[in-house]
């Protein structure tokens, strides 16, 4: 897919887009990856029936990395930062009723985005999010994250690169990316989705909103993913959950997560969802 740029506000965003269709979906990536991660879903969405925008967000891919010329900032990294550049990124596209979808820290972003500005969107898919309440970081926790960040290869989670059909130029691509992070990325990431206090919020998300997860989930934990879903209005909330899969099913089961957020998505404006949940 050919490189595109859009002004968000502060700074300017490098995104992709796939299809012509007349359903859009807006693709968010987590903590430390790229636009990159969403491969796998992508080449299983039919460019006829979609129109897909991937952002890569500041400080991912070819990104700015800060809103000014001075120092990185651990601020510039945060879910409140990267939703309001989310914000102005959509505004500057001209979008609207769309879908929307987060995966891990790009599920807080989205989250973020919607209890701000629902009325832009039908409908709200959170992917393995990051836990909505936070946690507790362990003592030395920064240190350890700066220590690891000197090592050969940077740390990468769970990317879901063990799938059987993961192939090596995609590791590459998303580990080149990985790499060019600033530190700041890492460390202010970190930080702000340990103080997220977003889950007691959730009752106001009044537009669909489908909850996926994976079973093997030790990033997030299934138990935080089932915590997310139960918070939603009974009314609204949808549920899928991946047997045997871990934190990223849009890379271990593409085509499975190219095929629900395409059902979702078409149905969201009716709020007819049986089917797919």
């Amino acid at each position: 897919m050919e490189s595109k740029f859009v002004q968000a506000g502060p700074v300017r965003l490098q995104y992709f887009e796939q299809g012509h269709g007349p359903d859009t979906l807006v693709l968010v990536h987590g903590y430390a990856s790229s636009a990159a991660i969403w491969r796998y879903t992508l080449e299983n969405l039919s460019e006829d029936r979609f129109r897909v925008i991937v952002l890569n967000n500041r400080g991912a891919g070819d990104s700015d990395r800060s809103s000014s010329d001075g120092p990185f900032n651990e601020e510039d990294y945060s879910v409140e930062t990267f939703a309001d550049d989310l914000f102005n990124a959509t505004e500057a596209l001209g979008l609207e009723g769309y879908t929307l979808v987060g995966h891990s820290m790009g599920g807080a972003t989205v989250t973020r985005f919607a209890l701000e500005h629902q009325d832009w969107i039908k409908g709200l898919v959170l992917m393995n999010p990051a836990p909505l309440m936070g946690r507790v970081l362990p003592d030395g926790w920064e240190k350890g994250l700066r220590e690891s960040l000197q090592a050969p290869e940077p740390p990468a989670g769970d990317m879901g690169f063990n799938a059987a059909h993961v192939t090596e130029d995609f590791k590459q691509a998303v580990m080149a990316d990985i790499s060019r992070n600033p530190v700041e990325r890492f460390i202010g990431g970190r930080r702000s989705m340990a103080a997220l206090k977003l889950r007691d919020r959730l009752d106001e998300i009044n537009v669909p909103t489908l909850v996926i997860g994976g079973d093997r989930d030790t990033t997030v934990g299934v138990n935080n993913i089932l915590a997310e879903f139960q918070a939603l209005p009974k009314s609204n909330r949808h549920l899928h959950i991946y047997h045997d899969i871990g934190h990223s099913p849009n890379v271990e089961v593409g085509d499975s997560v190219a095929a629900l957020l395409g059902d979702f998505s078409v149905l969201a404006g009716t709020l007819d969802l049986q089917s797919v949940t």
